[in-house]
């Protein structure tokens, strides 16, 4: 009997740290997904300095929110985010137009690719 409230307990615990995980992996996309979508207006308007900063705090919120879900996810997609958002920042210090629009539209695409991934589906778990 003691071991099974025991395994009803960790398995109860795994199945709230999924869940958590689950819901902070998809609100922090649909948050760099918001945060592009303003960055991507500001280089629009060719806001260089608001665009750069942007850019440098969406960086920062990568690095700070993934720290904890890298255990759960892919390292690849994190790392590809960051680098992204690196090479976003020096585009829009150096007002390249065409680049930082390019970067932006990766960023959007691989929170989108990242979302999509933690959907339950035959194939994300073959």
């Amino acid at each position: 009997m003691k071991n099974s409230i025991i395994s009803i307990l960790i398995f109860l615990s795994m199945f709230i740290f999924i869940k958590y995980s689950h819901d902070e992996v998809i609100s922090l996309c649909d948050d760099i997904i918001k945060k592009c979508e303003v960055i991507e207006n500001l280089i629009d308007s060719e806001d260089w300095d608001k665009s750069y900063n942007d850019s440098i705090k969406l960086m920062n919120d990568i690095d700070d929110s993934f720290s904890f879900i890298s255990v759960y996810m892919n390292h690849q997609e994190v790392d590809l985010l960051h680098n992204e958002t690196l090479k976003l920042s020096q585009y829009a210090k150096f007002k390249n137009k065409s680049e930082s629009l390019a970067s932006v539209h990766v960023i959007k695409h691989s929170a989108d690719s990242i979302k999509e991934l933690q959907d339950i589906r035959i194939k994300n778990i073959f």
